[in-house]
C-alpha cells in the first residue's frame, strides 16, 4: 500500500524534475506538483507539501499515452502493483488475497507535454537500475546466443528471433519480414488434381 502523505522531496539522484505535474490516481485529481524521477524512486510532491513515493518494483508498467479517448490529456500512464490512499483514509474491507491483487493507475499530466517522452526515458533508465528480483534471467546467461548456431551452420540471428520471425525456434509471424521466406516448390501440387 502506497499512502498519499507529506514528505521532503527528494535531493539526491534525480534523472528528471517536472514541475506543473498534475497527479491523477484512478478518476481522482490530485491537483499540480513537482515529479521527481529518481534513481532511487519516484515521487511526486503536490503544491499543499502532500504527495507519494513509489519504488520502481512497485510500478507494473509505464508509458506515454497520447490516446485521448482514453484520458483527455496526454500523460505519463503508469500502472502499480499497490493501493494508492490519503493519509488516514480507511480502506474497504476484504480478504488478504484481494489486498494483494489491487493495482492502482496513475497519470502525470505535465504542463508542457513536450516532456513526455523525456519523463519515459528517465523512468525507464531508473528502472533498470532496479531488476525484477524473481526474473529468472541470470549474468551466466548473458550473450549466451551471441554465437549460436542453428542445424544448418548458418548463423543464428537473435535479432530476428526477438521479432519472431520464424529464423530459429522462434514463433513464425508472417506479417514480420520477407526475407525468412522459403519458395515454395509449386511443381509438387502440379499432379494433385489428376490423380482424383
Amino acid at each position: 500500500m502506497v499512502v498519499i502523505t507529506t514528505f521532503p522531496p527528494p535531493t539526491e539522484g534525480i534523472r528528471h524534475r517536472e514541475p506543473n505535474t498534475i497527479a491523477h490516481i484512478k478518476s481522482r485529481d490530485l491537483g499540480k506538483g513537482t515529479l521527481f524521477i529518481a534513481e532511487s524512486r519516484l515521487s511526486w510532491v503536490g503544491e499543499n507539501g502532500q504527495g507519494f513515493s513509489l519504488e520502481y518494483p512497485s510500478i507494473c508498467l509505464h508509458a506515454v499515452s497520447r490516446d485521448l479517448n482514453a484520458f483527455p490529456c496526454e500523460c505519463l500512464y503508469l500502472m502499480i502493483d499497490a493501493e494508492l490512499e490519503s493519509n488516514g483514509e480507511e480502506q474497504n474491507g476484504g480478504n488478504q488475497e484481494d489486498e494483494e491483487s489491487k493495482t492502482s493507475e496513475v497519470r502525470f499530466v505535465p504542463e508542457n507535454t513536450g516532456v513526455l517522452d523525456t519523463m519515459f526515458k528517465a523512468m525507464m533508465d531508473c528502472q533498470a537500475l532496479h531488476p525484477d528480483p524473481n526474473d529468472s534471467y541470470s549474468d551466466d546467461e548473458e550473450g549466451c546466443f551471441e554465437d549460436a548456431e542453428d542445424d544448418s551452420g548458418a548463423e543464428y540471428d537473435v535479432a530476428a528471433a526477438e521479432r519472431g520471425c520464424g529464423h530459429g525456434d522462434a514463433p513464425r509471424d508472417d506479417f514480420c519480414c520477407d526475407e525468412y521466406e522459403e519458395p515454395m516448390d509449386v511443381a509438387q501440387f502440379e499432379d494433385a488434381d489428376a490423380e482424383h
